[in-house]
């Protein structure tokens, strides 16, 4: 593995106990930690190798919900998880005696990970615009600090919903699919009863990285304004480099090199027409009224208004498999089931949302890869990052790969931090082949 040229440095490893009355210095015990973060997950977790001492397990003592404050010197910047930031423990692995001492593990989840199994959403919530009912559940349910709030994007529909003592990661995972985000020019703001003019495509995610909360969806997620530049200077743009690109050993720059990586997602198109990505029917019964409705979703007529990482302006097999429908959805319409001052009114539920929704998520995964990369604590889950790959052929390429260069969605962050092994493991993500990037 490689590291950044200045190497690492533990300032600060402190646990401490639950009441806060204890405090231990971990610094000289750490073996490892393993920190991530996932698009497709609520909360931040991580991994501790540590070496025992009596004083550690025994004196502490260590019974779970303790918190690990720390501060670590990185070539890429300084890694703080401190006060509102600090980590609690919900997990000790087993305890190994390799020679004279003892090895343990501990695993660790952000406070909102521990408080979200102690607590349920119990009441109604209004019809209003998702992301008000999002920020309620942050603030006033999970308690969640204000600096841990990060990008609420506002949704263009309403909907009201009645708690039903779920846990409150439940519902805010469930509010995603139902979200439809703001196209661009839409005048709807955030409040009780909006109707935007147009309406963008439904499908967001929650999810916690380093900066806090965040209810994205998923075409602001995949927009190419999002891009995070290895620069400030927007206009020098240096990608992650694999192979003849590779930057070389002794330049400061090294620390964008791509380590090694591995494809693993390309093709797979029966299980995109099982799942119904391209076209898909929805049936919607009405109870109240007895009556249903259909709805047809065709992926080819959507895709060309939504933002894309690669550079395909057209999905091939969107056009030649969405002209029948490869699955059929039901769903069940609440018309009637809200009640509101003696009247039975719906909740606002977009039910054509769900299908676009479930193709849009889907096509998110259409290609998908693995790489190891020098430790940078700046990369986080959601960002995007620009990877190049020389084509695959005897002997030194120039020529980048098409298939595989260009644009993706960091879904899945590893930061590794263990003396001189420290890199960044990612799991990027995109919804369409070709180079769609800064050198295009």
């Amino acid at each position: 593995m490689a590291e950044f040229v200045s190497g690492l440095r533990y300032q600060s490893v402190v646990i401490k106990s639950f009441d806060g009355t204890k405090s231990i210095d971990l610094t000289n015990s750490i073996l490892g930690i393993d920190y991530y973060e996932d698009v497709l997950s609520p909360q931040i977790t991580m991994t501790m190798n540590i070496k025992n001492s009596y004083s550690i397990v025994n004196g502490l003592p260590i019974r779970g919900g303790e918190s690990v404050s720390m501060q670590i010197e990185t070539g890429s910047g300084t890694f703080k998880l401190e006060g509102e930031k600090a980590l609690f423990v919900y997990k000790v692995g087993e305890i190994t005696a390799p020679t004279k001492s003892e090895n343990f593990t501990l695993y660790l989840s952000s406070a909102e990970g521990l408080t979200n199994n102690t607590i349920r959403c119990l009441k109604k919530y209004p019809k209003q615009s998702i992301d008000t009912s999002v920020k309620d559940i942050l603030k006033n349910v999970l308690k969640a600090p204000k600096t841990k709030i990060g990008t609420i994007e506002k949704t263009s529909n309403s909907y009201s919903f009645i708690g039903n003592n779920k846990k409150p990661f439940h519902i805010l995972t469930w509010l995603g699919p139902k979200a439809v985000s703001q196209s661009p020019g839409t005048k709807g703001t955030s409040g009780s009863g909006v109707k935007a003019e147009a309406k963008g495509t439904s499908g967001f995610l929650f999810f916690e990285n380093y900066d806090g909360f965040h209810f994205r969806s998923i075409d602001s997620l995949t927009a190419n304004t999002q891009l995070e530049f290895s620069s400030s200077n927007k206009s020098n743009i240096t990608p992650y480099n694999y192979g003849q690109f590779a930057i070389q050993s002794n330049d400061p720059q090294n620390n964008f090199n791509i380590i090694n990586y591995n494809i693993d997602k390309n093709i797979d198109l029966q299980k995109s027409l099982r799942v119904g990505m391209y076209a898909n029917q929805t049936y919607i019964y009405d109870v109240y009224k007895q009556e249903f409705s259909i709805y047809n979703y065709d992926l080819k007529k959507e895709i060309k208004s939504n933002p894309k990482l690669g550079g395909e302006a057209d999905l091939q097999a969107a056009t030649n498999f969405s002209e029948y429908p490869s699955r059929v959805l039901v769903r069940m319409s609440d018309h009637g089931f809200m009640e509101s001052t003696g009247a039975f009114e719906e909740s606002g539920a977009d039910y054509t949302a769900s299908a676009k929704s479930f193709s849009r998520y889907n096509l998110l995964f259409t290609q998908s890869l693995n790489i190891t990369i020098p430790l940078n604590i700046n990369l986080k889950a959601g960002n995007l990052i620009y990877c190049q790959f020389p084509k695959m052929q005897a002997g030194q390429s120039k020529e980048i790969d098409p298939e595989i260069s260009g644009n993706y969605l960091i879904s899945q962050v590893c930061h590794h931090f263990a003396g001189g092994q420290c890199y960044s493991y990612l799991k990027l993500i995109r919804d369409s082949y070709g180079v769609n990037g800064p050198n295009q």
